[in-house]
């Protein structure tokens, strides 16, 4: 299972194969030979090494389009297309300082790659972010379902277990009344309260339960794939503090010190 930050770089790295042939062609039409020099200067004193070695990565690519645009690209897109440009640069830049994205940032740059892409004329590439965007829904869409079912599945546990709860305490107060009766009130009474109490208790406690997540799944907050319930990245297991962590990250556990008293032999 893929994570946003892979999905959305897989969408970048074809949207700089899909627009590169767009790309060349319009700046070779404007400046000639002179293309990659002129191309270049549009990084301010910033080039890229990617640019320098001739492999022109998404950063480059949207950098030169939006320097270049009145000069050259806007003869043949418009401005819906200049937005998708600063969407997408805006979007590169904070993959590649490690942000956190959701589903819903994943599909938004699918998409937006997509319309650049058919704008350019890029046909297969367009195809192949459709069949990622369907991907992203499929993931999206299982997960709700999964996540309904299961909701389902645990509310009708916890409706039969609150209703075993009553039916249990209901029965040991009448046995209580009928057994005892009004000879011991005080007893049957304070055995009436603890009862109500304990069995209220566990009413309380599973009406109030959140539905547990089972199964392997992407964490909403870090974007890791995680085995358990909660996230062990994000809510760490506390260690103990006689627990030493070496270089390896294992951790040597001690008994706590106690005071022996030493004996002395005449």
């Amino acid at each position: 299972m893929r994570s946003e930050h892979q999905r959305i770089g897989g969408a970048l790295d074809v949207l700089t194969r899909g627009i590169f042939p767009f790309f060349e062609r319009e700046l070779l039409a404007v400046y000639g030979s002179k293309w990659e020099e002129v191309a270049r200067a549009s990084f301010r004193g910033q080039s890229p090494s990617a640019a320098q070695n001739n492999l022109w990565d998404a950063h480059a690519i949207l950098t030169v389009m939006w320097e270049q645009w009145n000069a050259v690209f806007r003869y043949r897109m418009g401005m819906p297309e200049r937005s998708l440009v600063s969407e997408l640069r805006d979007f590169r830049n904070r993959w590649a300082h490690q942000a956190t994205f959701t589903e819903d940032d994943s599909y938004r740059v699918l998409d937006s790659a997509q319309r650049l892409l058919l704008a350019a004329g890029a046909v297969d590439e367009v195809e192949e972010i459709e069949d990622r965007k369907i991907e992203v829904l499929r993931s999206k869409l299982g997960r709700r379902v999964n996540e309904e079912q299961a909701r389902v599945r645990f509310n009708h546990v916890r409706l039969t277990d609150v209703v075993l709860y009553v039916i249990c305490g209901v029965a040991i107060i009448s046995t209580t009344f009928l057994v005892f009766g009004a000879t011991h009130l005080g007893p049957v009474l304070l055995i009436t309260a603890f009862t109500a109490f304990v069995f209220g208790y566990f009413i309380y406690q599973r009406v109030t339960a959140t539905t547990p997540v089972y199964g392997v799944r992407e964490c909403q907050k870090c974007s890791k794939v995680i085995y358990s319930e909660v996230c062990p990245y994000c809510d760490p297991p506390s260690r103990s503090s006689s627990s030493i962590i070496n270089g390896r990250g294992s951790s040597l556990m001690f008994p706590p010190f106690r005071d022996v008293p030493t004996e002395v032999k005449p």
